[in-house]
């Protein structure tokens, strides 16, 4: 696991060391006050080349904030620090995954991509507000990113830098965090504009595919999932005559048809495969227990619960593939999947961000075009069932992000939930059932969250940027879990140019009668076959999640209602007892377990 600790202390203000000396680059920077420095950029711990790459291309003379937003938009890891005299800006790249936490301590800046690690330097504990603001279910990345998990540690959002000085009357170190922008650049809705973003978007998808697979050393796999994000990984590979293997992890429900399109799809591309069970047998939702995998302690609770016993099968496997017949017209051959070795995973997370129509795209096109938005409004009130009264001035908020967080905070303090509206800037949310009345105080926002800023105006492009920053936390928290195994887990969805590419397209392109995201079908044209694209049906893992909980319930009431999490005066344990005890569960109360159970296998990991 990626874990840098950074500390140091100068007479004129300070500096930032490592047990890794810094290397860097020098070029001038203009601060805000357009006075020119020199300053020099070093990378903490293993420096990315993509990162170098960027700062060697930046002018000689840049803004300290262009300069961060170049670092900010670069498809790599580690630490970016920019240092002078006076001021120091340090930040991650936010496509990564990685997240930066930072203390001041007797005028020491302490930087670390490790929450914990300062967290011992400083004798912090658990912070009780985000485990209790982890608990409620849908809080935008926006919030919850801002939040750390130990006491006397703050926690940098990504597109996020941290901008530091020192205050020579007290010796204190002076720190904030700035936001910079994810570089996205929208394009005409002209036909000629949109066959351009299309090439583009299709050149992004070969070049970062490219990138991360060329000159692999060992095993190159491709997760088949059935769908289209997963199935355009594959084609593309093949485009570019890479070899490779398919994985799949199948499902237990007869009425899920994701196993058969993956198969068709297998046997399409030529590729080895390798057949999975399913992941309602695998998967450790509700195992509050579970110890995690080569003593991997993660900086956050763990999400992807439902898909850690596919990924340790991945990380294991060791023998070749087991026959499996793979049609070919009328011809069947027999192909063999070889040892894994070192093996990149690429897997399909974040396309259904990028291309499929998000909750809120009738919200950006309303006010995209005005003239046509009254007529959108009703069209969208009269296909979704919503009285005029309510879904207009949905359509018609105009009130920006901070104000909406400040406002849904005070609505979840005083109702307990704030209704779900497709169109505001993210979902509903609403306290667990369990929670106690101490920790829904505690989840009154520890920040100004009235000064939030989006990271896109368009409520659809900031609602994907978010999820996709997310996708990108998982794949960095399942390489630190794994990655010493050999195996390495990617997506292209998350690099910086796909990313730019595909949210520079109109949104209107999303929608399509026949076409399943039809903004990537255009850029895979002839790469990949129409009728994945037409599929009517998409398969769906409730009963996994349902057969996962149902074999572990007598185990949740000890777990859960005697752990660790109620010691903390979180949770009510008679009504989470009397919860449990109902024959039926509904699928609030299973998405609410979820995040309790990640919760309590989390604090027992850090204790």
């Amino acid at each position: 696991m990626s874990e840098t600790l950074i500390e140091g202390r100068r007479s004129d203000g300070f500096r930032l060391s490592s047990t890794r000396v810094p290397p860097g680059l020098e070029w001038r920077v203009l601060d805000e006050g357009r006075r020119e420095r020199t300053v020099r950029f070093g990378v903490a711990f293993d420096v990315p080349q993509a990162m170098r790459d960027a700062v060697a291309a930046l002018p000689d003379e840049v803004t300290a904030r262009r300069a961060a937003e170049e670092l900010a938009n670069t498809d790599g890891s580690g630490v970016a620090v920019l240092f002078d005299g006076a001021q120091t800006i340090a930040l991650v790249p936010a496509w990564s995954g990685e997240s930066l936490y930072w203390a001041a301590k007797d005028g020491v800046l302490l930087l670390s991509t490790s929450a914990r690690s300062i967290a011992k330097e400083i004798g912090a504990d658990v912070n009780r507000a985000f485990l209790a603001s982890f608990l409620v279910d849908g809080l935008p990345l926006g919030v919850m990113s801002r939040i750390s998990p130990w006491d006397g540690v703050q926690a940098l959002a990504p597109f996020e830098m941290l901008r530091a000085d020192r205050d020579l009357r007290d010796s204190s170190v002076n720190a904030r965090p700035v936001q910079v922008s994810p570089r996205i650049e929208p394009i005409g809705e002209d036909e000629g504009d949109v066959d351009e973003g299309v090439r583009a978007l299709r050149q992004a998808l070969v070049e970062a595919t490219y990138r991360r697979c060329a000159g692999q050393e060992g095993v190159i796999s491709c997760d088949i999932s059935g769908g289209v994000d997963s199935a355009a990984n594959a084609y593309l590979l093949r485009a570019l005559h890479m070899d490779f293997d398919a994985t799949h992890a199948s499902s237990s429900s007869e009425y899920n048809l994701d196993d058969m399109w993956a198969r068709r799809i297998v046997n399409d591309v030529g590729a080895s495969a390798v057949f999975y069970p399913a992941l309602g047998s695998t998967g450790l939702t509700f195992d509050a227990g579970a110890a995690f995998p080569n003593g991997y302690v993660p900086e956050t609770p763990v999400m992807w619960c439902d898909t850690e016993g596919y990924a340790k099968a991945l990380a294991d496997r060791t023998e070749p593939a087991r026959r499996r017949p793979i049609r070919r017209g009328r011809h069947h051959a027999e192909h063999f999947a070889p040892p894994p070795s070192v093996r990149l995973q690429l897997m399909g997370l974040g396309g259904d961000e990028l291309f499929a129509p998000l909750p809120t795209i009738a919200w950006s096109l309303a006010h995209q075009a005005p003239l046509r938005a009254p007529r959108l409004a009703i069209a969208y009130c009269r296909n979704n069932r919503i009285p005029l009264r309510r879904g207009i001035p949905s359509i018609a908020s105009k009130v920006r992000y901070g104000r909406w967080v400040s406002r849904s905070m005070r609505e979840l303090a005083s109702k307990g939930s704030m209704p779900n509206d497709d169109l505001s800037w993210s979902g509903g949310f609403s306290f667990p059932s369990y929670m106690l009345n101490e920790a829904k105080e505690l989840v009154r926002a520890p920040f100004d969250v009235g000064r939030l800023e989006p990271l896109n105006e368009d409520r659809t492009v900031n609602q994907a940027l978010e999820s996709l920053l997310g996708q990108a936390a998982i794949i960095r928290q399942v390489n630190d879990m794994f990655g010493r195994g050999g195996i390495t887990w990617t997506s292209i969805f998350v690099d910086p140019g796909v990313v730019g590419a595909a949210l520079a397209l109109p949104l209107k392109m999303r929608l399509h009668p026949y076409i399943n995201k039809p903004s990537l079908y255009r850029a895979m044209r002839g790469l990949m076959p129409r009728e994945i694209f037409a599929r009517a049906t998409k398969g769906e893992y409730s009963q996994d999640s349902y057969e996962t909980l149902y074999a572990r319930r007598k185990h949740l009431v000890g777990d859960l209602a005697d752990g660790a999490v109620a010691d903390l005066g979180l949770i009510d344990r008679k009504a989470l007892k009397t919860k449990l005890s109902m024959q039926a569960l509904s699928s609030e109360f299973l998405f609410e377990l979820k995040r309790l159970v990640a919760a309590e296998r989390w604090i027992r990991s850090v204790r």
